[in-house]
C-alpha cells in the first residue's frame, strides 16, 4: 500500500464493483448498512496508521459498490413489442459474421404513440445487405419489428442478452420494409464518424484484394465486418488474433511512429513538445475510430505514463494502470466485465511482473540484435502466460504454436501497422494509387500465407478445454509464484510453486472423476424446439429432430454442453418429430412437444 497506493485503491474499487454485481439489488441496502457497521468495529483492532489504510480501502470498496449500483440502474418500465413506427440515429457500425446482413448500434429517438420521456435508448438494428447502408448524416424513420433480445434458455450457453445489457442495449430491431432518411446536422464527432465510413468505402473501392481490404480495415479502423470465416480462423488458430484487435500494441507503435517523426522535425530541446503532439495525435486517432474501448484504454495508459515524464517524475507502470482503470470504470463500471478490458490490463501487468524474471534466465545478450530478440521473447511469453487463464475460461482454447508465431510475426508488427496506417491516410486523402496498392497487397498476402501456415499446425491447437473459476484462481497463483521461482531459485520457492501446481492438478483430476460418474437426462431448447441428451460415464448422446439446423446445434448446444460437463465423446441421433412423441430414460419421460 505504501509503494503502490493508487494501484491498491484501484483493486479495492474493483472489489466493490464485484460485490455489488454478485448481490441481488434488493439486498444492496442491507450490504451498505453492514459495511458501515463493520468498518468501525474492525478498525478498533488495528493500530492508528493501519486504521487509516483500512478506512481508505473500505471507502474505495464502498465507492466501487455505489458507482456500479448507479451504472446498473435500468429503465425496466420500457416495454415495447411488435411492429413500431420509430425514429433513430446511427451510433456505431457493429462487426457481423453474417453473409447476408449488417448490424448497427442505434439510438432510438422516438416511437409513435409513446411518451417522449422514455427516449433516447439504444438498440441493435439487423439490416439485410441488399439495403442501403446507414450513415451519420441522416436520421432514419420507418416501421420496424422491435423486440427484447431473448434470454438464453440453456445455462451453459453464452448469454448474449446479459452481454448486451452490460452495454445498455436491451432491444433489437429487424429492418424489412423501406427506411426513410432525413438530413440532420452533425457536430465534429458526427462528422468524424461519417468520415470514417467514407474511408471504409474508399478501401472497398480500391484495387486491393478482398482479404487485404478486410485486413486493412480490421488492423487500423477496427472494422471486421468483411473478415471471412477462414481468415478469422487462421488468426485464432495461430494465436495472432490480437494483431487484428486494435490494442495497446498498436497504439504504442503508432505513438512511437509519431514520436520518431517529431524528433526528426523538432530540435532536441523540444522533446517535451514532441511528446505532447504525439499524445494529441493518438487521441485524435481514438476519436476518429469512434473511441473504441481498447484504444481509449491504451491512450489513457500512455497519457498517464508520459504525463509523469513531462512532470519530471519517475514513471510508474502500475500507477498508470491504476489511474487509467479509475477513469474508465468511473465512466462505466460495466467495462470491468468486458473481456478486452481484462486482457489488456492483465497483459500489461504480466509484462511488468514477469519480463525481468524471464530475462534473468535467458543467456546474456552478446549484441543489440540478441538483446532485442530476448526482450521480444520475454515480453511475448509474459503477456501470453498471464492472459492464458482468462482465455481458457472464456474461449476454452489455446495454441502452443502461438509462442513461435508471435516471435516471428510480432517483430514485423511495427512495419505492418505503420505501413497500414499510411495506406489508410493515402486512401482517405488521395486517389487510389495502383502501384502502392500492388506493393501493400503482395506484402499482406505473404503475411496471410505465413499465418495460414501456422494455423495448419493443428496438433498444437487445443480446444474445448474446461476450466472453472477455482482453477483460474490457482493458475493465477502459480503465475504469481513463478516470479519468485525464477528470481530466488531456492528450495522454498520451488516447494511453494510445486504445492500449488499439485493442488491444481488434483483439483482437475477430482472434477474429471466427478464428471465421469455423473448421469443426466436433459432437454435443451434451440430455436423454440427441444433437443434431448443423456450423459453416462463421460459420454453423451444427443437426440435431435432431423429437420433442425445441424451445424447450429453442434456449435451452440453440443460444444458448450460438452465443455461444461467435461465430456470428450458424444453421439448424435436424429429422429422424425412427427413419428416420435418423446424419450424415456430410467423411468423419466420427456416429450417432444
Amino acid at each position: 500500500m505504501k509503494k503502490q497506493p493508487i494501484f491498491c485503491l484501484f483493486i479495492a474499487f474493483i472489489v466493490g464493483i464485484f460485490i455489488q454485481d454478485k448481490i441481488p439489488q434488493i439486498y444492496n441496502g442491507v450490504v451498505l448498512i453492514l459495511i458501515f457497521l463493520l468498518i468501525p468495529i474492525v478498525s478498533r483492532f488495528f493500530p492508528k496508521f493501519r486504521k487509516r489504510i483500512l478506512l481508505l480501502v473500505s471507502f474505495f470498496i464502498l465507492l466501487g459498490f455505489i458507482a456500479h449500483f448507479v451504472n446498473t440502474l435500468r429503465r425496466d418500465y420500457l416495454e415495447f413489442k411488435g411492429k413500431k413506427n420509430l425514429v433513430f440515429n446511427l451510433r456505431k457500425k457493429l462487426n457481423s459474421k453474417g453473409e447476408s446482413y449488417r448490424r448497427y448500434l442505434v439510438s432510438i429517438e422516438g416511437i409513435q404513440g409513446e411518451s417522449s420521456q422514455l427516449f433516447p435508448f439504444y438498440a441493435v438494428v439487423i439490416q439485410p445487405k441488399n439495403q442501403e447502408t446507414f450513415d451519420f448524416k441522416h436520421t432514419y424513420s420507418g416501421s420496424f419489428y422491435l423486440n427484447k433480445i431473448k434470454k438464453t434458455q440453456n445455462k451453459y450457453q453464452f448469454d448474449y442478452r446479459a452481454y448486451m445489457l452490460r452495454s445498455g442495449v436491451e432491444y433489437q430491431l429487424l429492418s424489412r420494409g423501406s427506411v426513410v432518411a432525413h438530413q440532420r446536422d452533425v457536430g465534429l464527432i458526427g462528422w468524424l464518424r461519417q468520415y470514417r465510413l467514407v474511408v471504409l468505402q474508399n478501401i472497398d473501392e480500391s484495387t486491393l484484394s478482398s482479404q487485404t481490404k478486410a485486413f486493412l480495415k480490421a488492423i487500423i479502423l477496427a472494422d471486421r465486418t468483411d473478415m471471412d470465416t477462414q481468415l478469422s480462423r487462421d488468426f485464432i488458430t495461430s494465436g495472432l488474433i490480437h494483431l487484428l484487435a486494435i490494442s495497446g500494441t498498436h497504439m504504442v507503435i503508432i505513438f512511437g511512429f509519431f514520436m520518431g517523426v517529431f524528433r526528426l522535425i523538432l530540435l532536441v530541446r523540444y522533446r517535451r513538445l514532441a511528446i505532447i503532439l504525439s499524445l494529441a495525435l493518438i487521441w485524435c486517432f481514438a476519436l476518429f475510430i469512434d473511441y473504441a474501448n481498447s484504444v481509449v484504454r491504451a491512450c489513457l495508459m500512455l497519457s498517464f505514463y508520459y504525463i509523469m515524464i513531462l512532470l519530471q517524475r519517475t514513471p510508474d507502470l502500475r500507477h498508470s494502470i491504476g489511474l487509467a482503470g479509475f477513469v474508465i470504470l468511473l465512466a462505466d463500471t460495466q467495462q470491468l466485465f468486458d473481456i478486452g478490458f481484462q486482457l489488456s490490463f492483465l497483459a500489461v501487468l504480466g509484462i511488468e511482473w514477469l519480463n525481468q524474471p524471464f530475462l534473468s534466465v535467458l543467456p546474456r545478450a552478446r549484441n543489440n540484435f540478441y538483446k532485442f530478440l530476448f526482450q521480444l521473447m520475454s515480453i511475448s511469453l509474459a503477456a501470453q502466460l498471464i492472459t492464458l487463464p482468462v482465455i481458457l475460461y472464456y474461449f476454452h482454447q489455446f495454441s502452443l504454436i502461438s509462442i513461435i508465431s508471435n516471435m516471428l510475426v510480432v517483430p514485423l508488427a511495427e512495419v505492418i501497422i505503420v505501413y497500414s496506417l499510411l495506406m489508410v491516410v493515402v486512401l482517405a486523402l488521395f486517389t487510389d494509387m495502383v502501384w502502392l496498392n500492388f506493393i501493400y497487397d503482395h506484402f499482406i498476402q505473404s503475411l496471410l500465407q505465413l499465418i495460414h501456415g501456422f494455423a495448419e499446425v493443428n496438433f498444437l491447437f487445443f480446444q474445448d478445454v474446461s476450466l472453472n473459476l477455482l482453477e483460474v484462481g490457482l493458475l493465477f497463483i502459480l503465475i504469481f509464484l513463478l516470479r519468485f521461482l525464477l528470481i530466488e531459485k531456492n528450495l522454498i520457492s520451488i516447494l511453494r510453486f510445486g504445492f500449488v501446481g499439485m493442488l491444481f492438478f488434483l483439483l482437475r483430476l477430482g472434477l474429471d472423476i466427478q464428471a465421469f460418474h455423473q448421469k443426466d437426462f436433459l432437454e435443451h431448447e434451440y430455436g423454440g424446439r427441444k433437443i434431448f441428451s443423456i450423459q453416462e460415464k463421460a459420454k453423451a448422446r444427443f437426440y435431435v429432430p432431423e429437420d433442425m439446423d445441424k451445424e447450429g446445434i453442434k456449435y451452440y448446444i453440443i460444444k458448450p454442453y460438452m465443455i461444461l460437463r467435461r465430456i470428450k465423446k458424444y453421439e448424435v441421433f436424429y429422429f422424425n418429430p412427427n413419428l416420435i412423441k418423446g424419450l424415456e430414460y430410467q423411468n423419466e419421460r420427456k416429450f417432444v412437444k
